[in-house]
């Protein structure tokens, strides 16, 4: 079940959203909490030996604000600490592929996975057969358990009785599992995680919680989980949200929780670290858990992680040179350096490049708020529709070439030895300047600096000149890929008007923030897509709107039955499913291009073994070169 994360930059089209995730952007600049205690200290436990510790020293940019799981901040420094005291929780034995918390990962084939028909009543929340939650109603289309077919759902009614199919997943922990402090780890841990993603507000955790029928703990040991009718996961880990400890926290209120000192400076965990002391500014150090679920296979090598905060990447990497730091995290932010700084750096260390399932996607604008209701007209609207023809957004991206735009991004800004293995998407075989032409948007002697304007377009006024707005975040990876599209889209006739902007002003809530109140052309960003498919992102029920207080995740606003339809049934685990491959349905209706990857860059020293498929998330299985 555990996910590798490979070191090699796979093109795979891949919200901070999920049940552990997010489908917010990284937004580490804004606090969001009050302030916490300069120092947190846990009592070091007691060793009889004489023999130094073996350390693994990390340097880190940054500080994490704090540790909490529910303050609604996902930065790198805290997905740093959080590789060290938190493992996952489907991890296995690779010994004897044995999990490391569960007597076993649940299947169908062992009785953990239960797929069964259950009938279902007006008023009852299911998934639809477009996959969107609605409360059951007359008319609502659904796929019946029996019957099953995603291309004719039925039409329920109150005059039958329908059943639909309901997903239940069992887990049986193993007996005796243990908090870093000592305490039991219980099923309960897990259900009161859960409750606190309800009590925390955040938008981010309402997809799982909106097709969760039940979660409950049978009793110590097992953890029932069960869907809505209709509702199938595609991955174990939507089902199974990470424990908390009830016996630290189980009292405290919501704003307690936000502060106190056990939640956000010494949490207690479940990995191969504990958490012993927090000098401000200065280090955060680890000690072997000794209540970690251990066997000889996933021993820690490391007796002491030390987190030393260095600010300054020159002083790191001095630091790294003279073995006071084996590691430099992704806190500094490396994939901003110039190329020949990172070929420089590669010559002298062993550079990671970590793909992340975030993908940079340019999203079309098909559908801005100002056209709900049916309201557009090309007389009166602000914008014309020009991105609302499916035609149209094609001749776009065959412009733009995405696969060779990739690599020319990658080959400017990545050394070779982290540009190996690149998998190739297939370019349109559409010529764009002959289908800009076919659809009415035409180069005329009256045409300004070579851009096009429309002759016969579709609901678009005649002289409409093809000029289209992009609006970025301030990387350098957005500057640069934003650079990279504007000149494209000139060989096809396009204007471009480039705004880069910070993020909290880029990301700010509908329907004033440009993305969420659907107020934009083109925009680059990127979604978080854990346990699902890219398609979800865009199916109609997701686009951001004062139904849903401008939270969601279709910010091209894409409303199309058949594409919501098609979507569920790639989705679905049933029997008889007519599928069709995710990016297929997104290169048919395209809401969004693809582009690559987001990617993080560390830095190990010549002094530490890496694991195979090396990753940041497995912190705890370095060991030393000896």
């Amino acid at each position: 079940m555990k996910r590798s994360k490979p070191i090699l930059i796979l093109l795979v089209f891949s919200l901070l959203l999920a049940a552990c995730g997010s489908n917010q952007p990284e937004i580490s600049d804004i606090p969001t909490q009050s302030p916490i205690a300069q120092t947190a200290t846990l009592a070091p436990t007691a060793t009889a030996t004489e023999i130094p510790p073996l350390v693994l020293n990390i340097c880190m940019a940054e500080e994490p604000a704090g540790l909490y799981r529910y303050d609604g901040v996902e930065n790198r420094a805290k997905q740093s600490v959080y590789a060290a005291i938190y493992v996952d929780l489907l991890e296995t034995d690779e010994g004897t592929n044995q999990s490391l918390f569960f007597e076993s990962i649940p299947t169908e084939e062992n009785g953990g996975i239960v797929v069964q028909p259950v009938t279902v009543k007006v008023g009852q929340p299911v998934l639809d057969a477009a996959g969107k939650v609605v409360y059951l109603a007359e008319g609502t289309k659904i796929e019946h358990a029996i019957n099953y077919s995603i291309e004719n759902p039925v039409v329920w009614n109150f005059e039958q009785e329908y059943q639909m199919n309901q997903f239940t997943v069992t887990f049986k922990l193993l007996p005796d599992l243990k908090w870093s402090d000592g305490e039991p780890l219980v099923a309960q841990d897990f259900v009161f995680s859960y409750q606190l993603a309800e009590r925390s507000g955040l938008g981010h955790y309402q997809w799982a919680l909106e097709r969760t029928d039940s979660f409950v703990a049978v009793d110590e040991q097992t953890l029932v989980w069960t869907g809505i009718p209709g509702f199938v996961p595609r991955d174990l880990q939507a089902v199974l949200w990470k424990p908390m400890p009830t016996h630290q926290l189980g009292e405290l209120s919501d704003t307690e929780l936000l502060t106190a000192d056990i939640t956000t400076r010494v949490p207690a965990g479940w990995g191969a670290y504990r958490l012993v002391s927090w000098d401000a500014g200065s280090q955060i150090v680890l000690e072997k858990n000794p209540n970690f679920v251990m066997s000889e296979q996933v021993l820690p090598a490391y007796d002491q992680l030390i987190f030393q905060i260095e600010p300054g990447l020159d002083t790191a990497l001095q630091k790294l040179e003279t073995g006071q730091c084996d590691v430099l995290d992704m806190t500094y932010r490396l994939e901003a350096m110039e190329k020949s700084q990172l070929d420089s750096l590669a010559e002298q260390n062993i550079l990671i490049t970590e793909n992340l399932e975030p993908v940079q996607q340019l999203v079309f604008g098909i559908q801005p708020a100002s056209y709900d209701g049916g309201l557009y007209s090309q007389w009166t609207s602000e914008r014309q529709d020009i991105l609302g023809s499916l035609e149209t957004r094609k001749a776009l991206t065959a412009c733009l070439e995405p696969d060779t735009l990739v690599r020319e991004y990658l080959a400017d800004h990545l050394p070779e030895t982290v540009l190996v293995g690149l998998e190739d998407q297939e370019n349109s075989i559409l010529d764009p300047n002959q289908a800009l032409d076919e659809i009415g948007w035409m180069i005329t002697e009256a045409s300004q600096a070579g851009v096009r304007v429309a002759q016969g377009v579709d609901n678009v006024l005649d002289g409409t000149e093809l000029q289209l707005g992009l609006v970025i975040g301030q990387s350098r990876m957005d500057q640069d890929i934003a650079g990279i599209v504007a000149q494209r889209l000139a060989g096809c006739g396009v204007a471009l008007d480039i705004q880069a902007l910070p993020l909290s002003e880029l990301y700010r809530p509908g329907p004033d923030g440009l993305l969420f109140g659907r107020n934009f052309e083109l925009a680059l960003l990127s979604w978080q897509p854990e346990n699902m498919n890219y398609c979800q992102f865009y199916t109609s029920d997701q686009i951001p709107s004062s139904i849903n207080s401008w939270v969601g995740t279709n910010l091209a606003g894409l409303n199309n039955e058949a594409f919501d339809e098609i979507c569920w049934g790639i989705s679905t685990w049933l029997p008889d499913a007519q599928r069709m491959n995710d990016s297929e349905l997104m290169a048919e209706y395209l809401p969004a291009i693809a582009l690559m990857p987001q990617y993080r860059l560390w830095v190990s020293s010549g002094r530490v073994n890496l694991p195979e498929s090396a990753s940041f998330t497995d912190l705890w299985k370095f060991t030393p070169i000896q």
